[in-house]
């Protein structure tokens, strides 16, 4: 059920749950002004209106947070995303500086990584699977890279300077790896939107107790809160797990630099 949120198009998503969570509302007032008469409701409707402004602002407070919160960790997660194909390009132009058979080899390594990133992992994060298989290829295209730079012996000192360069950005390339496949799995606890609906149908059952005198008016009522309601719901689900879904970090930055390093021929020294 749950990779059915995720694994949708966001406009699908959007209507299966705003159709949902406004028809069991609506369905909810029906049967609730079935046992619950107009005349009861009515004497009281100014005592519910007060005290209902006091519950809708906390609850919208709570919905602003959480979604700040999905907002930042989306964008943390297009940060460190970023961050990585950084550290890749770096090293494709420090790479200039090494012999060329060495550097040949840091070429393909790295166009292998961003292969396997591109081809394998991104695709697999879009879609939830997370396993860690799933990620062993490009830690092996990483490993082999660091092995080549670190047995490679330079033979001057500028070439040790570039050597140790290059090393610290294979570093900070594994840094922000790992940054990113912890990333992937980031996402708001069960607790959260347990509270999330729970809440929000306190919040729905509420306006049941107004006692409008138009039904076809306390329905309106009804259906735009839930409503609007449901899409923030939506918005929470689409920013939720940054690197899956519709709405996503793409693999723009990487298909860049994998672009930027086949115009760039390893040099010849």
């Amino acid at each position: 059920m749950v990779d059915f949120f995720y694994s949708n198009p966001t406009w699908l998503v959007g209507l299966v749950v705003v159709g949902v969570w406004t028809g069991l509302s609506l369905i909810g007032l029906v049967i609730f002004t079935r046992f619950v008469k107009l005349d009861v409701r009515e004497k009281d409707t100014e005592t519910v209106g007060l005290t209902y402004a006091i519950v809708a602002v906390i609850y919208a407070v709570l919905l602003a947070l959480i979604v700040v919160d999905v907002y930042e960790t989306a964008s943390r997660a297009d940060e460190v995303a970023t961050a990585e194909a950084n550290q890749i390009s770096s090293l494709m132009f420090a790479s200039a500086g090494l012999p060329a058979p060495v550097a040949k080899v840091v070429h393909d390594d790295l166009d292998q990584y961003i292969d396997d990133v591109v081809k394998i992992e991104w695709p697999n994060q879009q879609k939830g699977q997370l396993d860690e298989a799933g990620y062993d290829k490009g830690w092996d295209a990483v490993a082999h890279l660091s092995n080549t730079l670190a047995v490679y012996e330079p033979a001057n000192l500028g070439a040790n300077v570039n050597k140790g360069v290059m090393l610290k950005a294979v570093n900070e390339l594994i840094k922000a790896r790992r940054t990113r496949i912890l990333a992937a799995a980031e996402h708001l606890p069960d607790i959260v939107w347990q509270i999330l609906l729970i809440s929000g149908a306190g919040a729905v059952v509420y306006l049941y107790l107004f006692g409008l005198r138009s039904f076809g008016l306390h329905l309106a009522v009804v259906a735009l809160v839930s409503g609007t309601i449901a899409l923030v719901f939506v918005l929470i689900i689409a920013l939720d797990y940054p690197f899956r879904g519709d709405v996503s970090v793409g693999d723009d930055a990487f298909v860049s630099v994998k672009a930027a390093s086949a115009n760039t021929a390893a040099p010849a020294k």
